[in-house]
Order: C-alpha cells, then structure tokens, then sequence
C-alpha cells in the first residue's frame, strides 16, 4: 500500500515555516519526494497508513491544501507516464520494495 500526500501551499504570513516544517517531516519520515509538491510512502497495510496518517495530522499547517490519498500497489502500478518515467531512485529501490531506515 503506498500513501500519496499532496500539498498546495498559500502565501498567507506564517505558511512558507509551517509546509517547510511539513516537508522536513516527510523527508525524515521516509518520503520520497516524486512531484513539486507530491510526496510518496510504501506502508505495510491499512494500519500503518492510519498510523501515518495521524503523524502527518501533527504538523497540519492549518492553511492551503494538504491531500492524502491511500493506493494498493496494484493502483500505484497502473500509473501511466506521458512523458518522462520512474524517478531513478523509484527505478533503484523497485515497485515491491521499500527502504527499511
């Protein structure tokens, strides 16, 4: 299962600190970063994703947009590139694996 989080920031006074303290958190928490503001995580099953989930409510920074959707690998596999591919650190660590920190 894979968590997608989206993010579309505000410009409101106090925003730019508040999805940078969010970003650092994903990055720290294992996500990988594969859009401008689309971060990725493999979890194990529903509970971990829920577990996540509530992590990633900690640091909501109360403006803008934050999107999370949960996929089944078999979802995330039938994602289609119109242009470009799999990031090489996608290509690297593969579709059923995931980095153990």
């Amino acid at each position: 299962m894979r968590l997608l989080v989206m993010l579309d920031p505000t410009n409101k006074h106090g925003t730019k600190t508040a999805y940078t303290n969010l970003r650092n958190f994903l990055y720290g928490d294992g996500y990988l970063r594969i859009g401008t503001e689309l971060f990725m995580r493999v979890v194990s099953n529903r509970k971990a994703a829920e577990k996540h989930l509530k992590r990633i409510e900690d640091y909501n920074p109360g403006t803008g947009t934050v999107r999370i959707i949960q996929l089944t690998e078999k979802q995330y596999a039938k994602m289609k590139y119109l242009t470009g591919g799999p990031d090489t650190q996608e290509t690297i660590v593969g579709a059923r694996s995931h980095i153990v920190v």
